[in-house]
């Protein structure tokens, strides 16, 4: 039987734990950054196919992360894979393989009008089409309260969104986004343990990194819909959000008459959503 790409990168690294959806995460990032950094030397791909490597690399990525693996385990990880694909000619039969491989998986995955990114407890889901509710990139929020976050399209705009639904008890005032400064503080572990014990809580920013955003306050009646109260934050919160690590968390802070409820976010793959919007087709 065929020796997978870059197997012996795998065995010179330690054990991980069982990945997402039964899936080996070792394995797929090894495979997808392995075949990126062949594909610098061997031009192997069509920029759609690179793109959405580029897309399953992140998720792999974040997917390790979730596992329990280190940021330095990690990087040495992809350094042992990087290594690996250097040394092997362009003519090599099983990086030729791979390459075919991917491009039949990856060039119909390229095409997907919808992708979903599952996290720890939350999945972005990413969208070509524009609805009628205007979500290209969603997470929705059932706890304190029912919303949604993410990136909207209105108007021919994207902006970074939070609405909740208007009832007699819910209209809300204001919404404060919360987040580590991705500027001025350094990412903290967070560990499976921690994960588990304390959950989005657990990858929530300290009062030292934290960096907030206001949002601009809007009422939407949608035609045939329940009205809603839309928040709208700056773009650079969204260029500060695709900067975390896929551990962390963000929190908004809404304020509803005298009551304040917190929202936590799992940053998740967003940068890995966002990424497959933008693949060229």
């Amino acid at each position: 039987m065929r020796v997978p790409f870059l197997s012996l990168v795998l065995l010179a690294l330690a054990p991980v734990a069982a990945a997402e959806d039964g899936r080996d995460p070792r394995a797929a990032f090894v495979e997808r950054r392995g075949l990126l950094e062949a594909d610098v030397a061997c031009r192997l791909f069509t920029p759609s196919v690179r793109d959405a490597l580029l897309v399953g690399s992140t998720q792999a990525r974040g997917a390790l992360l979730r596992a329990g693996w280190s940021s330095s385990q990690v990087q040495e990880l992809e350094r042992a894979a990087i290594s690996a694909a250097r040394a092997r000619a362009c003519t090599d039969e099983r990086t030729i393989s791979d390459a075919d491989a991917a491009r039949r998986g990856f060039a119909a995955w390229a095409n997907a009008g919808t992708m979903e990114f599952p996290g720890w407890d939350r999945a972005w889901t990413a969208r070509r089409t524009n609805r009628a509710d205007g979500w290209r990139i969603s997470q929705s929020i059932d706890a304190p309260l029912a919303a949604t976050f993410g990136v909207r399209d209105r108007n021919a705009a994207q902006h970074l969104s939070l609405t909740i639904p208007l009832t007699r008890t819910m209209q809300p005032a204001s919404a404060t986004l919360v987040l580590r400064d991705p500027a001025s503080a350094r990412a903290t572990e967070v560990s499976l343990n921690q994960r588990i014990a304390l959950g989005l809580a657990a990858g929530a920013p300290s009062a030292m990194q934290a960096k907030t955003y206001a949002g601009t306050r809007a009422v939407e009646r949608p035609w045939g819909g329940q009205a809603q109260t839309v928040f709208v934050f700056p773009d650079a919160a969204f260029r500060d959000l695709l900067q975390l690590d896929p551990r962390e968390s963000v929190e908004i802070r809404v304020q509803n008459g005298r009551t304040n409820h917190r929202l936590l976010i799992e940053v998740g793959d967003i940068a890995a959503a966002r990424a497959f919007l933008v693949i060229r087709r």
